[in-house]
């Protein structure tokens, strides 16, 4: 017998193109993990007769797919099953009946949301994962596009549209025509910013035309949340599509069979935006309306720090073996030392930030393996869904995480090469030795501090411990001492333990 936990819930997004369920549960302190995620495709915008209605092949692979979603919701004791509905069944002329048989018959209670409602819950998950300053986003679905302006995180506008990849597709326009089309539709739109400094587009489509041009670029890092990509790139890589039959868009192998036929006029209303905009660069979020809806039943996670990449890796690390208080100590001694020694190493604010995010992930692989935790570390990091961090500050914070040596480095940095080049990857040793300096003068590796002196001239670092019953490893701080001479150009003294 299944026993109902009320920290486990389950979302059901009920879209024009396809149906997605996410089991999530809610740990201690706040951390929300997602256990569980399943996609159905029962194309719903091509499921209405002439006068609108819902057909009944449509409404039976609706209820077949929301069945089977129930019961997975079911096994895993989810409490509650949220389900809400997009254009897919807010345009119905029978919508009223059909959200009537959808609780007879499946004993789910959906509710259908407006397209004002629809664009800011998806909003709510981009500014959750994302530092906002000014912008647009996009959340292109099968039956509408919601398109949201904001400044400084806020909405300042917002319009839902009344087409979609599916829609547009029962056009069959051509590819000129589709974006000729679409851009008409935003003329009188004069709320857009234009030429602003960001641009994020979410939902299916985009997610799969992040994941094809990865593909293509042989692009070293798979994750899709914050990709950045060029409009010119976009563009040439939508044109190539287009003048491809769906048959040979299957064969691609990247494209998913439910997505041949309407990724050209789902990313052709992304295109259109951005030349309307006079944007250069479009940046893909992985998170979008089902996380939204999350946020808004279960609540942001509980914030421990301002910074968005600081957060969310404390919350990364609550879900690891290693002792909390450890991991946050370690984060309090190389915010102190790196606030410190800024001035001795030029380093930024943000640079201090990716240094405390790597803190708090820096033993994230030892319960794996105690030996070469190092490896394991880095690339837990790299797979792990942190957020409000672009590409280069992501992999950043994994070789900081995982820095052992100026050897090891090289070699973990090597196939990212493309992403973080040599300028960035001397700032990150240095912080690396940051990292390696905290962890000496904190508990496990030292105990007993109590305070830190530091003095620099004539570079030299002089590190006066203050304390009880201190005790370090001596080869530690000797290996430290080497490695801080060749990076940072300075010789440490540590009094009483090393001179």
């Amino acid at each position: 017998m299944v026993t109902i936990t009320p920290s486990i819930c389950a979302i059901i997004d009920i879209g024009s193109n396809s149906l997605r369920l996410m089991v999530a549960r809610r740990l201690d302190l706040g951390t929300t993990v997602i256990l569980d995620e399943q996609k159905a495709t029962p194309r719903l915008a091509l499921a209405k007769d002439s006068e609108g209605f819902l057909t009944l092949d449509g409404f039976s692979r609706l209820i077949q797919s929301l069945r089977y979603f129930r019961d997975v919701a079911q096994a895993y004791g989810a409490d509650p099953v949220i389900v809400r509905a997009t254009a897919s069944l807010r345009n119905l002329a029978n919508q009223q009946q059909v959200l009537q048989e959808i609780e007879r018959q499946t004993g789910l209670t959906a509710q259908v949301l407006s397209g004002d409602d629809e664009g800011q819950i998806g909003f709510l998950a981009v500014r959750d994962t994302i530092v906002l300053t000014r912008g647009w986003t996009i959340d292109v679905g099968g039956g509408s596009t919601e398109i949201v302006a904001y400044e400084k995180g806020q909405i300042r506008h917002q319009e839902s549209f009344p087409f979609g990849a599916v829609s547009l597709s029962a056009l069959n326009l051509s590819f000129k025509d589709l974006l000729t089309w679409v851009q008409e539709q935003y003329v009188h739109a004069k709320w857009l910013p234009a030429k602003a400094p960001q641009a994020i587009a979410l939902g299916g489509s985009a997610r799969v035309m992040a994941r094809s041009i990865q593909q293509e670029l042989d692009y070293p890092f798979r994750q899709i949340h914050y990709f950045r990509v060029q409009t010119s790139t976009v563009e040439a890589w939508l044109t190539k599509l287009a003048l491809m039959t769906p048959d040979q868009r299957k064969k691609l192998g990247y494209i998913p069979k439910d997505r041949v036929d309407i990724i050209v006029p789902g990313i052709a209303i992304v295109l259109a935006l951005l030349r309307t905009t006079q944007v250069e660069t479009l940046t893909i979020s992985g998170y979008g309306l089902r996380n939204g809806l999350l946020l808004q039943h279960m609540g942001t996670q509980q914030k421990f720090f301002k910074s968005i990449a600081i957060d969310n890796a404390w919350h990364m690390a609550l879900r690891n073996e290693w002792p909390p208080d450890l991991a946050m100590g370690l984060q309090k001694q190389v915010a102190t030392l790196g606030k410190e020694l800024r001035s001795l190493l030029g380093l930024s604010d943000r640079a201090l930030e990716l240094v405390q995010c790597a803190a708090l992930l820096r033993h994230s692989g030892r319960n794996i393996n105690m030996y070469h935790w190092d490896h394991h570390t880095f690339y837990q990091t790299l797979a792990a869904p942190l957020t409000g961090l672009t590409h280069d500050e992501w992999v950043s914070v994994a070789l900081i995480a995982s820095y052992r040596s100026a050897k090891r480095l090289q070699k973990f940095w090597s196939p990212y090469s493309s992403i973080v080049n040599r300028q960035q990857l001397v700032v990150i040793r240095q912080l690396g030795v940051l990292l390696r300096l905290a962890e000496i003068f904190s508990p496990p590796v030292m105990n007993g501090v109590e305070r830190l002196d530091l003095q620099y001239s004539n570079k030299q670092l002089k590190i006066t411990v203050s304390g009880t019953g201190i005790s370090s490893p001596p080869k530690e701080l000797e290996d430290l001492a080497k490695d801080m001479k060749k990076s940072w150009q300075v010789k440490l003294i540590v009094p009483g333990l090393l001179n």
